[in-house]
């Protein structure tokens, strides 16, 4: 048995990754055919828009260091 992470944005594959740290199994459920949430870039008639902000931004130091860890050189 497994938990479900309910959407792919950064929360969600936060929870996902750290759950499999841990080794908990864990299935992300989400609702549109693409991951990021509100993080994530969409292209309509060719033009592409971010729908947020793309800094990520977080007041637990904890949390930082993971983002850290997972995206090396290409954290903002």
């Amino acid at each position: 048995m497994g938990t479900a992470v309910l959407g792919a944005g950064p929360a969600g594959l936060t929870a996902a990754y750290v759950l499999g740290l841990r080794g908990m199994p864990g299935v992300v459920y989400e609702a549109d055919g693409l991951v990021g949430g509100i993080a994530k870039t969409v292209e309509y008639s060719g033009y592409r828009f971010d729908l947020g902000g793309h800094r990520f931004f977080t007041k637990f130091a904890q949390i930082e260091r993971l983002w850290e860890d997972v995206m090396g050189d290409e954290f903002l």
